[in-house]
């Protein structure tokens, strides 16, 4: 209902705010927010493709990459061939250096790349802001321009993941499902090791709190990506159900990691142990396939939207290295979640994904 005593200018910015709001809880994303000169949004898919719309001028933009990606990382792999093709599909250039999966490999990799005649750096996705300062600072004293591919970048405008989205997304799906009682545990990568995962474990643990009837049980620590997670995954939920004998003890168990998720999968079948709910993040070929069958453990997963995210990276790296005037805005994409029915569609979108990740990437040793 309209009131009729509003100017007509507040009347017409009411309506607008309205329909933006209904959008956005209808994207399950969350409000924007404004710290300081920073603008970080949280955004729809198409949104993120039409903001930039990068000027052909003619300059054959080169931008630099580290390809740092190890076998479990197919979400990585699927933002990084997503990057690459936006940036040729604009007629920029691809400079990659191979790397691995770590803070220290993924910080060289960007060193090397200042080195290569770049336009652009792309800087992610381990390392957290105040890790890169001194490499944008470097990069800055080149004339070359940064953007950040799924972390913050200092003084730089960046592409991440909805971390608190997808922890909340989580969070009252579990809710809801447990009926708000019952045990949980998370796993994840050894904390310190990627941010966003050590952020949704905090934040599940701080739901749990606020529920009178639920219990979470300490952090179960993964490994890293360099190792055999699916063994490590197996190998840990072993020791966690064998440590609660009780069918009853556990309700629940969280992995923010796809390998490990598969290797809790493993353990519960091994164990026999019935009545365990397995709740995952990340989609991947073996998670999906294992997902579809209607007689695993694993009862609900989200994801988040890596191609997305290296689409918006690309043409941010395309606009900086053009010369255009790109905020330092930090763009959320979308959270992605799926129930066991939805698997199998799924499963076919992300072997397409990654069959074309595969064909274009090898070409720059990815």
């Amino acid at each position: 209902m309209t009131n009729k005593f509003l100017s007509e200018e507040l009347r017409e910015w009411l309506d607008v705010s309205r329909r933006e709001f209904m959008q956005r809880i209808s994207l399950g994303a969350a409000s924007a927010a404004v710290a300081g000169s920073v603008l970080a949004k949280s955004v729809s898919a198409d949104e993120l493709r039409d903001h930039v719309q990068v000027a052909d001028t003619g300059k054959k933009v080169k931008v630099g990459i580290g390809l740092n990606y190890g076998p479990f990382n197919q979400p990585w792999r699927r933002g990084c061939w997503r990057l690459c093709k936006t940036v040729l599909d604009g007629g920029g250039e691809i400079v990659a250096v191979r790397g691995e999966p770590s803070k220290d490999s993924e910080q060289q990799s960007e060193r090397q790349l200042l080195d290569r005649g770049i336009d652009v750096l792309c800087l992610g996705i381990y390392s957290q802001e105040s890790e890169t300062a001194f490499i944008v600072d470097e990069a800055k004293k080149r004339g070359i321009k940064t953007v950040g591919f799924a972390v913050p970048v200092k003084d730089s405008p960046a592409v991440v993941e909805d971390t608190w989205g997808t922890a909340m997304v989580m969070g009252y799906q579990i809710q809801n499902i447990l009926q708000r009682q019952g045990t949980l545990v998370q796993t994840a990568e050894d904390r310190g090791f990627y941010t966003p995962f050590d952020m949704e474990g905090d934040l599940l643990e701080l739901m749990t709190k606020y529920e009178p009837r639920m219990k979470m049980l300490p952090f179960m620590p993964g490994s890293t990506s360099t190792n055999d997670q699916i063994s490590k995954g197996r190998e840990n939920a072993l020791a966690l159900l064998q440590a609660n004998p009780d069918p009853n003890s556990i309700q629940a168990i969280v992995s923010w990691w796809w390998p490990l998720t598969l290797g809790a999968a493993q353990a519960l079948k091994q164990m026999n142990r019935k009545g365990i709910k397995v709740f995952n993040h990340y989609f991947s070929d073996q998670f999906l396939t294992e997902f579809q069958n209607p007689e695993s453990p694993i009862e609900f997963s989200t994801d988040t939207p890596w191609h997305i995210m290296g689409d918006k990276t690309g043409e941010l790296a395309l606009a900086l290295g053009r010369g255009e005037d790109v905020k330092p805005n930090v763009y959320h994409v979308p959270v992605t979640s799926i129930t066991k029915d939805q698997a199998s569609k799924s499963l076919a979108e992300i072997q397409d994904m990654d069959k074309q990740a595969i064909a274009l990437l090898k070409q720059y040793g990815g």
